[in-house]
């Protein structure tokens, strides 16, 4: 991923921040930077728009691009970068809605390791009894192995490889009975 200088995350944080519709005029980004950092505004949007984090649409306009938005909320993990002035409430949304996309860019800084197997056995474990005991309320328990995957890795950072391999092992050492009905695995924990 993209590593970003100070004077670039903050371009990008601000572009996201004034853009309306999607989009902001250069100008505004300019003139909402620090005056410290106006001088080289201009250099900045184009190196931006030269590693596809930014593009523009219209004359004048841009706007941040789906891998723009990636390294920024990856960037804003671990800048020190510390605000010195009350930009307002604009910026202090951005700023929220970068915590938000954390989660779909799955790249949270404590998370960058994947889980061994223990750990997803007894998170596993937790999130399926979880789910039945919310199925015998309603009388009927189906679980499904794709939807309980699904929800596993919605909660949990793991790789897709190491799902499927660790779901696999569950079945292959007993821990999880499977059966197929109408083209979907379901599956009972065994103990």
């Amino acid at each position: 991923m993209t590593e970003l200088s100070t004077e670039q995350l903050l371009y990008l944080l601000y572009t996201f921040a004034y853009s309306t519709e999607g989009t902001v005029t250069r100008s505004t980004v300019r003139n909402h930077l620090s005056k410290k950092r106006r001088p080289n505004a201009k250099q900045v949007c184009e190196s931006l728009c030269e590693l596809k984090l930014l593009e523009s649409p219209k004359r004048g306009r841009i706007k941040v691009t789906e891998m723009g938005m990636k390294a920024l909320v990856i960037n804003l993990q671990t800048t020190e970068y510390k605000f010195r002035s009350n930009k307002g409430a604009k910026l202090l949304n951005a700023l929220m809605a970068c915590l938000k996309l954390a989660a779909k860019y799955n790249q949270i800084n404590y998370q960058n390791e994947d889980m061994d197997f223990e750990t997803f056995l007894e998170k596993f474990e937790k999130l399926y009894f979880e789910e039945r005991s919310r199925q015998e309320l309603r009388g009927f328990v189906a679980i499904r192995s794709q939807e309980i995957c699904q929800k596993f890795k919605e909660k949990n950072y793991i790789s897709e490889s190491n799902l499927k391999k660790y779901f696999e092992q569950l079945k292959s050492q007993d821990i999880v009975f499977a059966v197929v009905e109408d083209n979907e695995e379901i599956i009972e924990w065994v103990n």
